[in-house]
């Protein structure tokens, strides 16, 4: 078992992903990307998505309309992070930043 710095436990991530009926941006590529610059530290485990005692969800939104950011998801978790489209919580985003942005975000010492 591996030991976590002051006894902390991991940060606990899920990804909520929508329907995907009218993307914009491949989620499923940027999901892969997330996991794979966040996969070296020890200090972050991804969940399944109804988890409880969620530290971060990520709701991924392949497109502006963003019918996935719904407080019922958003409850689930301490904070989140909203990818509608090419947008981050809100803020456009160049497809190929995002996942480079969304493992910034789940690095953040308040995260």
């Amino acid at each position: 078992m591996t030991q976590y710095p002051q006894g902390r436990r991991p940060i606990r991530i899920a990804l909520k992903f929508c329907g995907s009926c009218n993307p914009e941006i491949d989620l499923s590529s940027l999901a892969g990307q997330v996991r794979k610059l966040t996969s070296s530290r020890e200090d972050i485990q991804f969940f399944p998505f109804n988890t409880k005692e969620l530290d971060l969800l990520v709701i991924l939104c392949g497109c502006r309309r963003s019918c996935a950011d719904k407080e019922e998801y958003k409850s689930q978790a301490k904070r989140h992070l909203i990818i509608a489209g090419e947008s981050l919580d809100g803020s456009p985003q160049s497809e190929n930043q995002l996942a480079v942005l969304i493992a910034g975000e789940i690095g953040r010492p308040d995260g």
